[in-house]
């Protein structure tokens, strides 16, 4: 039997060692902290240091380049801090995190600590559900419109257009231009998108969206939704955050450690765009339609200011939502007032350029449209031409603020309610904490006394391996970058008991060795070869169903996926070369004629 190979005791050091650097970071103390991002407009520290110290007092403070971060005692210091800035109304973008003060070789190894889940840090959970009543009164007006230029093309005449809830009605004059309209939406092959039936008494053709239809601008609808939702909650600066599909018209949304509920619910549900169009008449005009309940002048809409008045605005619009590239907040240099700097695409910025050039001296509104909900948040007299990037007057720094974010993410693909809002308590989130580490260390203790007394020496080499076990693990994690949840915690306790399996599979062979008449050394060497077949086809077969939970399952299920195909990997790894070569440093060239075990 040759000696256990040198290579395999580096391999173990170096594994344990790099463990040990990168599980470290999770021992740090961690603090609520607020991140103030820097722009032109900031306000100037000594400033800051004021508004954030009124009522508390911040355990430390750090100046970087592009943000200033300031760090608290408590989470009720960090929410007091936050209200303090918000009711400062600060054109700065900030954010509320926890934050661990690392030592600078941490960040130079790129070392941090692991995530933690909703149900360990707190934080807020809300479930997302498509307005599927929206996306089929959106299909029926498509529906119509394209059936509508068919029979025009065709120079087929109906008499009426009647759009009702699920449906559309086509009236003919005469039984021709009926047969006609039948047979041309019949050949159109549209079944796979319209339902259609009819009345040839009544010379009535009746089309519907089909559910197929319906299913696929769903289905659409909540992939487009949640990229954009996922664009809205890295704006929000959320670490980590979970966004994912349930069911066929659901999406899921956890914001771990975010306290601020409310301004969360309005972003992550707003369908809100912009919309710039040129005005229409003069004030008297305004005035007039609004009395007469319709617009006076043609081509143009009824809208209504933020102060109530009314104001005629062009039906053609000049760049929406879509054409925008990006949005920030800041403040006016002539009013000094909340502004909302933007930039268009070229697209955009060809279209604007080429209005503004022909309408100076002329008005320029703003609309704000949220699903059926218009309003004029802005209108301002064209003084030069321009086209790339201008500004947004007129809101507060909180409304600028949150607009900035809906412009950068864009519009939602379809409405979308809250109907389900959950809210996870940082205390209750430090008592999951303080119980699942006790049923883990619960654990580790009774499995470690097992152990102890019943294979002794070896019984203290698989206790070691089951430290190390953990480290791994959490080292994984961290490195990974990987979030660790309630359920989690419940992989980790699992795979403890895995890996004492194994060692309990190892140590009874090694013991058959010894009531075979073998020596020490050849008891321990065949011992674990013999056992590796076995380990290895029950760990395999284990390790199978955790990959398909980790790239099936959702929420808690892919929590405890995720810990127990980390923790398979690595109490392999303990088991057969880090027992191993324990074991080895203890016997191996050793004239025992005894093992303890």
């Amino acid at each position: 039997m040759s000696a256990y190979p040198k290579w395999k005791y580096i391999l173990v050091l170096l594994v344990l060692s790099l463990s040990i650097v990168y599980s470290m970071p999770n021992f740090y103390t961690s603090y609520p902290s607020i991140e103030i991002q820097k722009s032109q407009n900031s306000t100037n520290i000594s400033e800051l240091n004021k508004i954030i110290s009124t009522n508390v007092i911040p355990v430390s403070s750090e100046e970087k380049t592009d943000k200033m971060i300031y760090r608290f005692s408590s989470i009720d210091d960090q929410l007091k801090a936050y209200n303090n800035l918000e009711t400062a109304n600060l054109a700065d973008e900030f954010t509320l995190f926890t934050d661990r003060e690392l030592p600078k070789f941490f960040e130079t190894i790129n070392a941090n600590p692991m995530f933690l889940g909703l149900d360990l840090k707190g934080g807020v959970h809300f479930l997302l559900q498509v307005d599927e009543d929206n996306i089929k009164k959106n299909l029926l007006r498509e529906n119509e419109a394209d059936i509508k230029k068919l029979l025009i093309k065709d120079r087929i005449r109906f008499s009426l257009s009647e759009r009702k809830d699920k449906n559309f009605s086509l009236i003919f004059n005469d039984n021709d231009a009926y047969t006609r309209a039948f047979e041309l939406i019949e050949n159109a092959n549209l079944s796979g998108d319209y339902e259609i039936s009819s009345e040839k008494s009544n010379l009535l053709i009746k089309l519907a969206p089909s559910q197929k239809a319906i299913d696929y601008d769903v289905k659409s609808s909540v992939t487009k939704n949640m990229t954009i939702l996922r664009n809205r909650v890295n704006e929000i600066g959320v670490s980590q955050p979970i966004v994912q599909r349930q069911g066929k018209n659901r999406i899921i949304v956890q914001l771990p450690g975010l306290q601020d509920s409310t301004r969360a619910k309005n972003i992550l549900g707003s369908t809100a765009t912009l919309e710039f169009r040129l005005t229409k008449g003069t004030p008297e005009d305004w005035y007039a339609s609004k009395l007469s309940g319709s617009p006076l002048i043609s081509s143009s809409k009824l809208y209504k200011q933020s102060n109530g008045d009314p104001v005629l605005l062009s039906r053609k619009v000049i760049v929406s939502g879509g054409e925008i590239r990006n949005a920030n907040t800041g403040f006016d240099s002539t009013t000094n007032s909340p502004a909302v700097f933007v930039r268009l695409t070229d697209y955009g910025a060809s279209n604007m350029l080429n209005t503004t050039q022909s309408n100076i001296g002329k008005r320029m509104a703003v609309v704000f449209v949220e699903k059926d909900n218009e309003k004029v948040i802005n209108i301002a007299v064209i003084r030069e031409a321009f086209s790339q990037s201008f500004q947004i007057t007129g809101l507060d720094m909180n409304e600028a603020k949150d607009l900035a974010i809906l412009l950068r993410s864009g519009a939602l693909q379809a409405p979308m309610e809250i109907v389900e809002e959950r809210t996870v308590g940082p205390s209750l989130g430090k008592d999951n904490i303080v119980s699942g580490q006790n049923s883990m260390y619960l654990g580790m203790f009774l499995v470690a006394i097992f152990m102890f007394f019943y294979y002794r020496t070896f019984g203290v080499v698989a206790v070691v391996a089951l430290l190390a076990n953990i480290l791994i693990i959490i080292s994984l994690l961290s490195i990974f970058q990987a979030t660790l949840t309630l359920s989690g915690i419940a992989g980790i306790v699992l795979t403890v008991g895995m890996a004492v399996d194994a060692n309990v599979l190892i140590f009874e062979r090694i013991r058959e060795e010894i009531a075979n008449g073998n020596t020490p050394n050849t008891s321990i060497y065949s011992g674990y070869k013999k056992a590796f077949s076995t380990i290895s086809d029950a760990n395999i077969t284990t390790l199978i169903a955790a990959i398909c939970l980790l790239t099936i399952g959702t929420g808690a299920v892919k929590g405890f996926a995720v810990t127990l195909v980390i923790g398979i990997l690595s109490s392999m790894f303990t088991s057969i070369v880090g027992t191993r070569a324990l074991v080895s440093l203890i016997y191996e060239n050793k004239k025992s004629e005894r093992l303890s075990i």
